[in-house]
């Protein structure tokens, strides 16, 4: 469907109906290769990509079958998200340096192993996979007349770039904490899998919000690993010298990712970037 359509209800499911297609992909190929690293991965961004159009779009659906499908997928988002953290717990210890021991490499593969099965069982039990497929009936949506594509990504678009500029700006200071900057994350997710959605209506300079979005989430997913495995990898009945050697590599680590991040911030988004993107958003559906 055109994004420039005025039926705002035929855009709302040509736009969920892609991404519930590619999450029931994802999570029977998932059920098969629950080992496979870059399938976890995929299947986060596929669960993130659907529940963030069903949060743009909740006003248009049927709130009982919005919560039925984000409730659903809340398990097998926390289960993967276990996994991936094990994943990558390897990588950012390699990154930083730090010798991995082996207990610790142990400790890694049985938590991974057993969230693995939990999430293998999962999805057969409940046949998730195929119910998604039923799930395309709950996305007929319902707007009325006086309800364009247009006046509802300004709606949504407009508070949603501010929103995300507060917490950037906030999460760039240099007494926020990793939390802060892990929040401005969330932000930057739902700000870029909105903008894919409306992103061809809102003029040419979508694409370059878009990369601006993924550039800072890819240096905040950095900052937001080494926080992960620090507290992946702390051992309760008291660390080793090894560990506490790998401890203090991940720190000097997760200090040089953040001023990584600060210094991209001010570079790009300082008060006159984000003056400039703000007052491009409010021009949407706008005549010159």
């Amino acid at each position: 469907m055109r994004a420039g359509s005025k039926n705002l209800g035929l855009f709302v499911e040509a736009s969920l109906r892609p991404r519930l297609k590619r999450l029931s992909s994802n999570l029977r190929n998932t059920e098969k290769r629950p080992e496979d690293a870059d399938q976890i991965h995929d299947l986060r961004v596929a669960i993130r990509r659907f529940t963030q159009g069903l949060r743009i779009f909740k006003h248009l659906l049927k709130s009982s079958d919005v919560r039925k499908m984000r409730r659903r997928l809340r398990p097998v988002m926390s289960l993967c998200g276990t996994i991936r953290n094990c994943d990558i717990a390897h990588e950012v210890l390699r990154a930083s340096h730090a010798a991995i021991p082996e207990d610790l490499q142990q400790r890694l593969a049985r938590t991974r192993s057993a969230a693995g099965s939990d999430l293998t069982d999962l999805l057969q039990d409940s046949n998730l996979a195929q119910k998604t497929r039923d799930w395309d009936k709950w996305l007929r949506a319902e707007a009325s007349p006086n309800q364009t594509i247009t006046s509802t990504a300004r709606r949504i678009l407009i508070p949603l770039t501010k929103e995300f500029m507060e917490a950037g700006a906030g999460a760039a200071n240099p007494e926020s904490t990793p939390l802060e900057m892990h929040r401005f994350r969330l932000q930057g997710k739902r700000l870029r899998y909105t903008l894919e959605i409306f992103g061809p209506i809102v003029g040419p300079q979508w694409k370059q919000w878009i990369k601006r979005v993924r550039d800072l989430q890819e240096q905040l997913g950095a900052i937001n690993d080494c926080v992960t495995t620090r507290d992946l990898i702390a051992d309760p009945s008291g660390p080793s010298e090894d560990l506490l050697a790998a401890e203090s590599a991940l720190e000097r680590l997760l200090k040089e990712r953040i001023e990584t991040f600060r210094e991209y911030w001010n570079k790009h988004l300082g008060p006159q970037g984000r003056s400039s993107w703000l007052a491009q958003v409010e021009k949407i559906g706008r005549t010159a």
